[in-house]
């Protein structure tokens, strides 16, 4: 072998990154913008792009597998470093795995089992989703090498989804999107994403991976640009308006400030982070008043982040303290190791004690209290048939039918993405008192993978969500990069609780946790940013 020939094992491992570098880079630009006919194609054109997309990555993956000498060991050459073979499982390989297997043997037992098979009765959620779920994930998961253009390019793309958001909001419509659509759904639509609970899952994976960016970027270039897109990531979240988002969002801020609250550095750069991002309500204050106010309008938590005197506290807050901790760093005082203790304490106690208090209220009001007058609070603390725009009648009606199974179908469920045909004998019940002729989904993500695909299936999901949040966690002492990942994953899995899959923004989870099992398998200190 020549001096400067390089070995078929690294020339195989090194195609297989570029190969997945090109196929993240087109998932994160062109399929974000991707559509054929406005907002009438937007779920399919995203489902067939990302069959022919993730298509392409499979064949062209196991094409250089098997054309160069394969070695499963490779532990460093030219500078890579694997911390385990590439066929070793982890816990969280072990439930993707046993989470397709539940799946087929659901589609097996189904009672429609085309719709199972294609997702073709909800949102095309079906075996060939989660089959190419499955790939994209394993392969993802090997074969990812940090390439920063990638990582820029959805910033930059990911920001030009924000900003037609919020353009859309305001009803102004440069590519011609809302043409021909009657006003309830331009009201309800935005972007190239789709309606507005939709942008909110988006911006869910988007925001935390903005924050992130700019609380781990080191060079002037990328701190900049990773500030331009937390801002218009924020104020996407707050013209999307659904209240999805905001669960998403608190969430990711309770996440955020444990694992960063116990490095000095880190802490500085996310409260610098919120500090700008918080500064975008008054960006998008400024906006709405030069449109003279000419909106969607603003839900209420949208309205208290923008035009309430608490937007101001907030920002004066993180002001304050990003200049404390800055000032504290060109002083040279140190936080010792107690007082990170005591400080990430408190941020879980602020987090259980909030939680505690709307558990309180959520059970006060539901169940003991249901008579007194709360107002718009409603909506969040009494759960009712009309809780959460008639989410409540969906979560107690479709968790009825689920009972009724027989203890097969318990296991497996229905048939993946088939929620219409079990909740279909409450149509008309759905029509009468709520004006929706049918739905396919329960809006709950976790509860339509109980119906659908059973408790196992349900379990092995929720497998897959933990296992790889703790093995980010502890990979984030020797790769922040973790943290970049696996933030847009825990702030997803919050908003997916009121929220639905479907091939528009699911995808994204996917990849970051692919991304997220990466980095966990890595022992390349390289690979940080």
């Amino acid at each position: 072998m020549g001096k400067n020939k390089q070995p078929d094992t690294l020339k195989a491992y090194n195609m297989r990154s570029a190969v997945v570098n090109y196929y993240l880079l087109v998932m994160f630009t062109f399929f974000e913008l991707f559509l054929t006919n406005q907002y009438a194609s937007a779920r399919t054109d995203k489902f067939l792009l990302f069959i022919i997309l993730s298509g392409v990555l499979i064949v062209t993956t196991v094409t250089i597998s098997l054309v160069y000498t394969y070695d499963k060991g490779i532990k460093k050459q030219g500078g890579i470093k694997t911390e385990r073979p590439i066929f070793a499982l982890s816990v969280t390989d072990v439930a993707f795995f046993a989470f397709f297997i539940f799946a087929a043997i659901t589609t097996l037992i189904s009672p429609y089992k085309l719709d199972s098979l294609l997702g073709s009765a909800g949102r095309d959620n079906g075996l060939v989703l989660l089959f190419l779920y499955l790939c994209v994930y394993f392969i993802v998961s090997r074969f990812y090498y940090f390439k920063n253009y990638v990582l820029s390019a959805f910033l930059v793309f990911g920001s030009i989804v924000c900003l037609l958001a919020i353009l859309h909001f305001f009803y102004i419509d440069p590519l011609g999107i809302m043409e021909g659509y009657s006003q309830n759904i331009i009201d309800d639509f935005g972007s190239t994403i789709g309606n507005k609970n939709l942008i909110a899952s988006y911006m869910c994976i988007f925001l935390p991976f903005c924050l992130m960016m700019f609380t781990l970027q080191k060079t002037k270039p990328m701190i900049i640009m990773s500030g331009v897109a937390l801002v218009f990531a924020y104020c996407g979240l707050l013209v999307a308006g659904s209240n999805s988002g905001y669960i998403g969002f608190f969430f990711m801020m309770f996440f955020a400030f444990a694992v960063c609250v116990r490095k000095a550095e880190l802490l500085r750069r996310l409260m610098l982070g919120l500090f700008v991002m918080f500064s975008g309500s008054l960006f998008l204050r400024l906006f709405s008043f030069i449109m003279n106010d000419k909106s969607k309008g603003f839900e209420a938590i949208g309205k208290t982040l923008i035009y309430s005197k608490w937007i101001f506290i907030i920002i004066a807050i993180t002001g304050a303290m990003t200049a404390i901790l800055y000032a504290m760093k060109f002083k040279g005082i140190t936080i010792t190791k107690w007082p990170k203790n005591v400080l990430c304490g408190i941020v879980i106690a602020i987090g259980v004690a909030v939680l505690s208090v709307c558990g309180y209220l959520f059970i006060k009001y539901s169940f003991i209290d249901t008579k007194t007058d709360i107002g718009s609070l409603s909506q969040i603390f009494r759960f009712d048939d009309r809780w959460g725009t008639h989410r409540g009648f969906m979560w107690i009606n479709g968790v009825k039918e689920f009972l009724e199974f027989d203890f097969l179908h318990i296991l497996f469920g229905s048939g993946c993405d088939t929620f219409y045909h079990v909740f279909e004998p409450h149509f008309a019940e759905l029509t009468s008192r709520f004006n929706n002729s049918s739905t396919n989904c329960i809006h709950n993500e976790y509860l339509n993978y109980l119906i659908t695909q059973g408790v196992l299936g349900l379990l092995a999901y929720m497998t897959i969500l933990v296992s790889v949040t703790v093995r980010a966690i502890k990979s984030m002492k020797e790769n922040t990069l973790a943290l970049l990942f696996i933030l847009p994953v825990v702030t997803y899995a919050a908003q997916a609780v009121v929220n639905i899959y479907q091939p528009i923004t699911t995808p994204f989870l996917i990849i970051f946790i692919a991304l997220t099992e990466c980095i966990a398998r890595k022992s390349n200190k390289a690979n940080t940013l």
